[in-house]
């Protein structure tokens, strides 16, 4: 899988990509999650120190190591606020694959050394089944790849003792993997994860008593997850772009690690998936923060940081397929082209509206007052399964690019095991672009993966198949509580779009609020009976309130978790939230998006 990084050349940014990772290394330097780990990581061999595998970044502190069972650790909660994402990311290894593919193709003995000690001081403070760092297939599954790279790269300098112990590393993840399998709810990207290690273990050691049976078992779960966790028009069932574009690059690798490409149904459907991601890119290459986004990567370049991720997986899915149509028009270079062999970019999208009927969303790319407009409605699932782990209770909502930059964004992610109430606030209603009324969520989250017992259903109304967008929806999330459904209607106009929200059934009491997140870097201010926001000194778009509603603006504000904005993984920001305010028993408001022509 890995051998034509080695044996051709590669582009100029990719050849930098690998050697600054390895300088990185080199150095000490560690960072993964947006988050730089206490320096140096090394020990005075050059190896990564074993006391590094369980620190926590953030706290300082460590998780536990080799003594307690995996099992024992409780790592979701009483944890001293810390989040384990970010020990289990270092524990991933992804971060030395790059370096040895570096020392591969430079033929440096000394970093190759310093990696496989790396390795070896991990064996040390890992032993099967103990510490934080067993904690979870998924993360096995993981290692497995980053090993399998780095000992095709590092082959040469692999003796037999080594090989053996290497050896040992591989079945014991693949035992692990084989006998606690992610079953019932938790089977979304969990299981592709493990599926996928199970290949590269069988691949890794295709003489093992057990590898004919890794091999089964890790085909099974691909085909049939690659079919599950993908709805037939391609949207990604945890109803996330970057969720998606991730399980698609484990199946990538999974598929490759059995050898050959899969059967038909399953290339249309993974067709169909790169093809989705296409539609969400907007013109900057970028998709929308809909639902969670960990960042996770299995093949990283340097950090976790990769603004078009989900177009370099497109673009591997067409070098996967052999469908170079599905070759997304800008993407960022990445020593993972190489791998899937990623044709040249593709044509730039054509301009339109796109419906996906059963993922439930509609997308309207082109142009209006001049502008380059990406606008995406959202009118589907709140998530994958029973669990919807990764969904946010965000049904009717809209994001918005200009020109390929953020106009009307998602709050993001921010944290998942630690800041319990913060993980709570980024998922609930009030602080997605929809419509809330008295403050209460259109789905309830129970817990930090899960939503019970209420959940909204969203249904497509109407839409009209021509470029100029106009589509209605609905959902029953507040049918429970108040007694009403929430329908919205979106019309595109000469500058941009009409937004009418409408309730059905008996008049509720209270007040409802439809909230729109600006980008971090847009200011705001309020002129009249609209809120005029600002790139700059120049007038970006206006948010136009409904007849007589009451307009307020949030910035930071920890009660209600409105006014923040997170980029990325642990990182929080401030923005504006406008929330235009009115009394629940007037039915129906219609608030509108003016943009400005660029002057």
């Amino acid at each position: 899988m890995f051998a034509p990084l080695f044996e051709q050349g590669v582009p100029e940014a990719v050849e930098r990509q690998l050697e600054i990772a390895a300088e990185a290394f080199r150095a000490g330097r560690l960072r993964l999650l947006n988050r730089d780990w206490p320096q140096p990581v090394l020990d005075s061999t050059g190896r990564i120190d074993p006391a590094v595998w369980t620190l926590d970044p953030v706290s300082g502190t460590s998780w536990p190591g080799a003594g307690p069972s995996a099992f024992d650790i409780d790592f979701r909660f009483e944890n001293g606020h810390r989040d384990v994402k970010y020990v289990a990311e270092m524990n991933r290894l992804h971060f030395l694959a790059a370096p040895a593919v570096h020392a591969r193709r430079k033929g440096d003995a000394e970093l190759a050394g310093a990696i496989l000690g790396s390795i070896g001081s991990w064996m040390e403070a890992n032993p099967p089944g103990r510490g934080v760092n067993w904690y979870s297939g998924i993360e096995a599954g993981y290692r497995l790849v980053s090993l399998s790279c780095i000992v095709s790269a590092l082959d040469p300098w692999i003796d037999t003792a080594l090989g053996e112990r290497l050896a040992a590393f591989v079945a014991a993840h693949g035992t692990w993997l084989a006998r606690f399998p992610s079953l019932y709810s938790s089977a979304n990207n969990h299981l592709v994860a493990e599926a996928m290690g199970l290949a590269v273990a069988a691949r890794l050691l295709p003489d093992h008593p057990r590898a004919a049976a890794w091999l089964a078992e890790g085909r099974a779960h691909l085909e049939d997850r690659a079919l599950a966790l993908f709805h037939p028009d391609g949207v990604a069932e945890e109803q996330s772009p970057a969720y998606g574009a991730f399980t698609l690059e484990m199946l990538l690798i999974g598929f490759s690690a059995i050898g050959g490409v899969p059967g038909e149904k399953i290339r249309d459907r993974m067709f169909k998936a790169a093809a989705a991601l296409n539609t969400f890119l907007d013109d900057a290459g970028q998709v929308p923060s809909i639902g969670d986004d960990d960042q996770s990567r299995v093949l990283l370049a340097f950090g976790s940081e990769e603004p078009r991720y989900a177009a370099s997986i497109a673009g591997a899915i067409a070098g996967f397929l052999g469908r170079p149509e599905l070759a997304p028009a800008i993407r960022d270079p990445h020593w993972r082209d190489i791998v899937f062999a990623t044709p040249p970019p593709g044509p730039v999208p054509v301009d339109g509206t796109s419906t996906f009927s059963d993922g439930g969303y509609t997308v309207r790319r082109g142009r209006i007052a001049d502008r380059r407009v990406h606008f995406v409605f959202d009118h589907g699932p709140l998530g994958f399964g029973g669990l919807a782990a990764h969904g946010h209770a965000d049904a009717l909502s809209v994001w918005l690019s200009l020109d390929g930059m953020p106009a009307l964004v998602d709050a993001g992610t921010y944290l998942y095991h630690s800041e319990g109430e913060n993980r709570r606030r980024f998922r609930v209603s009030a602080v997605h672009n929809t419509l809330t009324i008295n403050g209460a969520s259109q789905s309830e989250p129970s817990g930090a993966f899960n939503w019970m017992p209420r959940r909204a259903q969203a249904t497509l109304e109407a839409t009209c198949h021509t470029d100029r967008l106009n589509v209605s929806a609905s959902h029953d999330g507040y049918r429970r509580n108040f007694g009403v459904i929430h329908h919205r209607d979106i019309e595109e106009t000469d500058d941009g779009f009409h937004v009418t929200d409408r309730l059905t059934g008996t008049p509720p009491s209270g007040d409802v609020e439809m909230a729109f997140l600006l980008a971090p870097e847009l200011d705001v201010s309020i002129e009249g009976g609209s809120v005029i926001a600002h790139r700059g000194d120049r007038p970006e778009l206006a948010l136009i309130a409904p007849e007589g509603a009451v307009i307020e603006i949030s910035r930071g504000d920890a009660m209600s978790g409105r006014g923040f904005h997170s980029p990325g993984f642990g990182i929080l920001r401030e923005a504006a939230t406008v929330v235009f305010k009115a009394p629940a028993n007037r039915m129906r408001w219609r608030s509108s998006i003016a943009v400005n022509p660029l002057t």
